[in-house]
This record gives structure tokens, sequence and C-alpha cells, in this order.
């Protein structure tokens, strides 16, 4: 198992033989769809900080060079968060011209959050390429890391270009639906009435319509009231829309609640 760990290193860490060089860009291709120029930073992309930071005097010289902050991921971690969120802001904006700042936000949270990006990274596999000296091999809240500072690396070796399409093509739209997350996510008034459900509360939507100030179309208002306390009201073009809005201002306060607590 150690020796294996120490050969692991000798592949991540500078002086690596041509022949390991030629099998990680090789891989790295397979992932990213191109051969990488400056293989460095990739294996410094994927190199955690617990194998720089353990003592020096563990590991034989010739197999474990003096530790330096440039030789493990934070930095491009950094790097590929910055790089993550501008993509993703600029996908949603063209992507929902006629939605607002909230709306954006709140998606692109869920796509660039730690979470989401721990699952994107398990199912691209990036635990392969993890270097990491870890109790439990390669803990899960480290492959969303190393994928932002794998982003990081594209973008110090390819550019912005290059990084917002392999990020988008070839990561994220093979592997989540933004339209079904947008469903899942936001659907305020199904995921209230389940919890409402498994309480043993009551819920009722009171929703009524009118016409707006010029005429030209109806403006719907809903209140929500579980068990007969009004716990939210909304507005909107639609009664969907009314009911929802309602939901989402109840959803919080609802579940912050105790479950013994009446409302």
């Amino acid at each position: 198992m150690f020796s294996n760990f120490l050969q692991r290193i000798r592949r991540l860490l500078p002086g690596s033989s041509k022949d390991e060089d030629v099998l990680l860009a090789a891989s790295l291709k397979e992932l990213l769809g191109y051969a990488p120029k400056q293989l460095e930073l990739y294996r410094q992309a994927f190199t955690h900080s617990s194998v720089i930071r353990r003592p020096y005097h563990q590991y034989r010289k010739r197999y474990y060079p003096k530790p330096t902050t440039e030789q493990h991921n934070e930095r491009l971690e950094f790097l590929g968060d910055a790089v993550l969120e501008l993509i993703v802001s600029e996908y949603l904006y063209n992507k929902f011209p006629n939605k607002r700042e909230g709306f954006l936000t709140q998606l692109r949270s869920k796509i660039v959050g730690r979470e989401a990006l721990e699952k994107l990274a398990q199912q691209l596999n990036l635990s392969r390429f993890v270097m990491a000296k870890l109790r439990n091999s390669v803990a899960k809240n480290i492959l969303g890391n190393t994928l932002e500072a794998l982003i990081g690396a594209v973008y110090m070796d390819k550019g912005y270009a290059r990084a917002h399409d392999i990020f988008l093509n070839r990561m994220l739209l093979p592997h989540v639906n933004v339209d079904d997350l947008i469903k899942r996510e936001f659907d305020f008034k199904s995921r209230l009435l389940e919890v409402v459900q498994k309480r043993g509360n009551h819920a009722v939507f009171d929703t009524t319509s009118q016409p707006s100030k010029d005429k030209s179309h109806n403006v719907f208002t809903s209140t929500l009231r579980i068990d007969d306390e009004v716990v939210g009201q909304g507005s909107g073009l639609s009664k969907k829309e009314a009911e929802q809005r309602a939901a989402e201002k109840a959803y919080g306060v609802f579940t912050a609640k105790p479950r013994s607590s009446p409302c």
C-alpha cells in the first residue's frame, strides 16, 4: 500500500518518467478532448495539500521534493472557482434572457455549489487523478475542489474560451439537465406540500384575480394558510405563479419550525 502511494507521488510530482507523462496526457485528452501543453499545471491541479503538508522527513527525498505552495492545488482552485462562476453566469444570462437577477443567482449556486460540484466530479471519475494522503482514500469533499482546480489549469493552459467549452459541453451539460434542475429546485409548492403532509398539517391556497391597473391583463394573488394561519402570500400573472411565490415565501418559515410547533 505504502509503495503504491509513493509510486503515485512520483507520477504526479515533478520528476515523473516520460512514460508516466504520456499516460497522464492520454488520460487528460480522453477527459478534456485535447492534449495539454503544460502538463505540470494538471499535476498541480490534482495534488491535494495533504500530500505537500506531510512532514518532509517521512518520505525519501528522491520521491518527495521539498514542499512548496506551488505544488498543491489551492491556488488553482481559487482561480477555477472564479472561472466557473463566470462561465455559468454567462451561460444562464444567455439561456434565460427574461429572468431576474435573483433567479439567476439562485440557479447558479445550485450548479457551482459545493454539493453539485462534488457530484459532478464523481460522475467524471476525477478520483482516479487525485493525489491525496487522507484516511479515507479520496474523500468526497475534495473532489469538488479538484474540479475547480482542473478548470483553473485549463484556463491557464488554454484560455477562457477552451475552459468555457470544456466545462459546459464536456462536463456540465452531458450530466446535468438544467431544465430538470429548475423544476426540482424551484417547485416550492410541491416541496412545501410534501413537508406539510409529512407533518400532518393542512394547507390551503386561496387564490383570486383582478384586472391590472391598465386593464391589459389579470393579476393573481394567492394566500397560503397552513392550519388556518397565513404563512405566505404571492402575486403573479397566472394562478400557478402566484401560488409558487406564496409557497416560496412560506417554505423557509414553515420548515424551520419544530415539528411539534403548530402553524
